[in-house]
């Protein structure tokens, strides 16, 4: 009898694998070698495709305009792009063309196939007329990108120094601040490529947002990542739209390092004006809070490519995790000091991963490095403190000639990694609007490139008092590196 049922269950176990297998061949898979081409007008390219159990094949979907424009080649499994010249948006268009000729510059390109079993499967392809931004000779750890409905690349097979070597076999969104922000993210010849669109609200503006690209080996480790920054912003000086300030011989950029903003006319551009938040000595940013007002220590939201939510950890440092080549195979892991690392996130304290001259962890875009202690001295608030800055969550400094405005961000605390902007926090029953026991509401706080000893580093620092309505700034106080501060960055000198 046994042998009889395990005879059954044999023949229904083959039975429904060559169901399977049948249903698997009855659909087909069907698709493109990559997920976008980025061409000029007139341009041309050719991309693969690949299939399984298909029979035959048809374009069946194209933007508007490129209708003589895609070529299918069966037999080479390829698909021959050339970008039409005359644009709907473009003037020549209103110069004689006809309204059939003028063509979409991006859209989706929809291969179709046939499988055996008579199943439709297709595959897409984004195509589209736009400038390509190579900033391979620009090597950093940060891309200041700004330029909307662009294809960037930058470097894959080197650290963010240009000259260290990455064995990299993949990329992939580490986190994103909005879904979509990166798109078509790919790795073509050495090359991340990925594309930024338009601002739903404002299609003359790049869609904002901070992302990180993160670089996978063949075993699909993670061996380094790069702060992508989507800002309408350029902090060169010779550019349209230029926004630099100089303190003390530093050019410094007029925002903090992933802001959107730099202003408190209102909540949401206090929010915008918001960087990211750094350890002393990483080169990864976390994300910063949801709120303006940061007080219940929250994070903002994070995604990856598939729009799923992204959680930031934490982990406490000892020998293991309080290292370099931990912290980079762990972007996501805010790494939080001990008394047995003297809270430092660092187990074995190193003062040179940050430093006079740009590092390989400098986390600011070519050109630009993490302000020395020396470019925010002797700054002083523009304008005498009173009640009314209590929402204000910044203040405008000054060095006598030039001014910029730094928003009151807090840090992430050492121990749990949590955002604080609040000075000398008490309990909740006295943070009111009318009653001041303490120093409160607001404090602002800036890592420096100095190294400081031991487990510090040095941060520049201010703040405002509710009880007295006043406040006062300090560019040199020795802050534990486990922190998570806000960055200025320089030009390197």
């Amino acid at each position: 009898m046994k042998r009889f049922t395990a005879f059954v269950a044999l023949v229904l176990l083959a039975a429904a694998t060559a169901v399977s297998c049948s249903k698997d061949k009855d659909a087909g898979k069907l698709a493109f070698d990559r997920p976008a081409v980025f061409l000029q007008p007139g341009g041309t390219a050719t991309v693969g495709f690949s299939s399984t159990d298909i029979k035959s094949y048809s374009i069946s979907s194209k933007p508007v305009g490129w209708d003589d424009a895609i070529v299918l080649d069966e037999g080479a499994m390829s698909v021959r792009i050339t970008a039409p010249t005359v644009f709907e948006d473009d003037a020549r268009a209103d110069e004689g063309t006809e309204e059939e000729e003028k063509a979409e510059r991006s859209g989706t390109l929809t291969l179709a196939g046939t499988s055996f079993g008579g199943k439709r499967v297709t595959a897409t392809l984004f195509v589209s007329v736009s400038k390509t931004v190579d900033m391979s000779d620009r090597p950093a750890n940060s891309y200041l990108v700004n330029g909307r409905e662009c294809n960037y690349t930058f470097d894959a097979m080197h650290k963010g120094d240009g000259q260290s070597a990455l064995a990299t076999a993949s990329v992939d969104i580490v986190w994103q601040s909005k879904t979509n922000l990166i798109q078509y993210l790919s790795l073509d010849d050495g090359k991340v490529s990925f594309y930024v669109g338009a601002d739903e609200d404002e299609d003359d503006r790049i869609d904002e947002g901070n992302a990180l690209i993160g670089a996978y080996d063949a075993d699909g480790t993670l061996i380094w990542s790069w702060h992508v920054w989507a800002a309408d912003y350029d902090p060169d000086p010779d550019a349209d739209g230029g926004s630099v300030v100089v303190f003390n011989g530093y050019t410094m950029m007029n925002r903090n390092l992933g802001a959107l903003a730099n202003g408190n006319e209102t909540t949401d551009e206090i929010l915008a004006s918001y960087g990211l938040y750094y350890q002393w000595g990483r080169k990864d940013p976390f994300i910063g809070p949801s709120t303006y007002r940061a007080d219940n220590g929250s994070s903002a939201s994070m995604y990856n490519a598939k729009s799923g939510t992204v959680k930031l950890e934490s982990v406490e440092s000892d020998a293991e995790t309080g290292t370099a080549d931990y912290a980079v195979q762990h972007p996501l892991e805010y790494i939080t000091g001990t008394a047995d690392s003297d809270y430092d996130w660092a187990w074995s304290h190193d003062g040179a991963l940050w430093g006079e001259s740009k590092t390989v962890n400098d986390p600011c875009p070519y050109g630009w490095r993490v302000a020395p202690s020396e470019a925010f001295e002797g700054l002083t608030i523009s304008g005498t403190p009173a009640a009314a800055d209590y929402d204000k969550f910044g203040w405008t400094l000054t060095d006598g000639t030039s001014q910029s405005f730094f928003v009151g961000a807090g840090r992430r605390r050492y121990d749990n990694g949590t955002i604080l902007n609040i000075y000398n926090p008490v309990p909740a029953e006295a943070q009111s609007r009318n009653t001041a026991t303490e120093a409160q509401p607001w404090e602002g706080l800036y890592w420096t490139s100095d190294a400081g000893s031991g487990a510090q580093s040095p941060a520049f620092y201010f703040w405002f008092e509710k009880k007295t309505s006043g406040g006062s700034v300090e560019y040199d106080v020795p802050y534990a590196r486990a922190n998570g501060m806000q960055v200025r960055c320089v030009r390197g000198k």
